[in-house]
């Protein structure tokens, strides 16, 4: 095995550690949530936290991306680096206080106290933690965040535990258990990971200026994302109302599955991604990669699809059941998102955020009119219909441009013809045609992928020989 191939996996393994302890028990409240809480409250708590993540680009103008990329810049010090994303966190948390309290002020906000506070720390901690996750990772501190995911994630749940089952807050339990979490990570990563070492104040304005003008295309790349993945709230909450929105957000919860081992893998590759980058991919490893990845997300995704309405009845209770129906759209949906990430950071590592920025703006476009038409017509079922077309679009885009840039040894027949299954797949589902059909559908792409598995199976092997 390469060097390459070394550090990804070691990365990888790390990564996975923190986050799929954090995912499995965060997934596994999921019937706790939808048993004490009401559809509409959560409809409301999804609405504040999907509202922050969408301002969180806006107002650190992508800090968090230029982090990533300037800290592994070997003629900058990554201390300035880390300095300067944390005075933009500063001026954008500054901002959201001053109208959140105008707002309240002068009684323009028909919103309880709790959750303007919920929303005004959910931004600040979110912003801050973004940036020093981008950071730690340049600083070879995987296992920091590693640690840190450990620990937000039995706070957070021994939290909601205690304060929905015992003290009985409701949603307001829910919202300090999941601050506190929050606050918690940042607090380790500020001092586990040393970083408050490392910001101090610098007059570095050329670096400041070259950052800037890198991160600020990947605003408009971030509301176009936000627009994909989450403005189908706000369309289902306006024609639906916020009842139907809190069945449809918890559909994403399933969804959440696949995106959890993307985000494993796409937290490594980001890094690999700029500092292996080969414009002819000589040894393979580029296209090795992608392949490798969309197998095992693609195969993940149709077994997720084919247990669909079984995990739904463990995981949703009461009216939340309704859910299943989104589900298999929304997971065709974040398959080609995550491909398409991973294709982005190829962009990142020649600094092109133009075309990053292009084409998610280009898919948010055809999801928003999608959006519109469809969820007038079939309900939450077109928004997420809307959302797998918006990814498909950004997806095909990315590839395209990405011959610009590099040469990547892939399949790509077997790659399109199994893209084009799990649609079919996702489809059928929705229906719910027949689940023999999307059995058939799922040892297709086995069958498809089979030179891979037996790759992989061989590489283990070896290592193990070895040991």
């Amino acid at each position: 095995m390469s060097e390459k191939y070394r550090n990804l996996s070691k990365n990888t393994l790390l990564f996975a550690v923190s986050n799929f302890g954090t995912k499995i028990l965060t997934f596994l409240l999921v019937p706790l949530y939808t048993y004490v809480l009401s559809t509409s409250e959560y409809g409301i708590v999804d609405l504040l936290t999907t509202t922050a993540n969408l301002i969180i680009p806006l107002l650190t103008i992508n800090i968090q991306d230029a982090v990533l990329r300037f800290a592994l810049d070997k003629k900058n010090e990554p201390q300035d680096i880390i300095s300067i994303a944390m005075k933009i966190n500063v001026y954008g948390c500054s901002v959201v206080f001053v109208v959140l309290a105008a707002l309240k002020g002068f009684h323009l906000l028909n919103l309880e106290l709790p959750y303007v506070l919920f929303f005004f720390f959910y931004y600040s901690l979110g912003a801050i933690s973004n940036s020093f996750n981008h950071y730690l990772k340049t600083r070879d501190k995987v296992r920091v965040l590693m640690i840190s995911g450990i620990i937000v994630t039995i706070v957070t749940c021994s939290l909601n535990v205690v304060l929905l089952l015992v003290v009985k807050l409701g949603v307001n339990g829910y919202l300090i258990a999941n601050i506190s979490g929050l606050c918690t990570g940042v607090f380790i990563q500020l001092f586990l990971g040393g970083i408050y070492r490392d910001i101090h104040f610098t007059k570095e304005k050329d670096i400041q200026k070259e950052m800037l003008l890198y991160s600020a295309p990947l605003i408009a790349n971030s509301l176009a994302w936000w627009i994909n993945n989450a403005s189908d709230r706000y369309i289902v909450t306006f024609f639906c109302g916020v009842a139907i929105n809190g069945i449809y957000s918890v559909a994403y919860k399933i969804p959440t599955i696949l995106s959890t081992i993307q985000g494993v893998f796409y937290n490594a590759w980001s890094i690999s991604a700029i500092v292996d980058y080969d414009k002819d991919d000589e040894d393979g490893f580029i296209g090795n990669t992608y392949m490798i990845y969309s197998a095992a997300c693609m195969l993940s995704c149709s077994f997720l699809i084919i247990i669909n309405i079984p995990l739904s009845k463990m995981l949703y209770a009461k009216d939340f059941f309704l859910a299943w129906e989104y589900v298999p759209l929304l997971l065709a949906g974040t398959f080609f998102n995550g491909a398409s990430l991973i294709i982005g950071c190829l962009f990142t590592a020649v600094r092109d955020s133009k075309t990053i920025s292009k084409s998610t703006i280009i898919g948010a476009l055809i999801n928003t009119v999608l959006n519109f038409a469809l969820i007038i017509l079939i309900g939450a079922v077109g928004a997420a219909t809307a959302t797998l077309v918006g990814y498909v679009v950004t997806w095909l885009m990315r590839l395209y441009w990405s011959r610009n840039i590099i040469t990547m040894k892939v399949k790509w027949n077997i790659h399109f013809l199994s893209c084009f299954l799990l649609v079919i797949q996702a489809i059928v589902a929705t229906f719910n045609i027949g689940i023999v059909y999307e059995c058939v559908i799922f040892i297709a792409l086995l069958l498809l992928h089979k030179d891979i598995y037996i790759k992989i199976l061989f590489g283990i092997t070896d290592r193990i020989k070895k040991k």
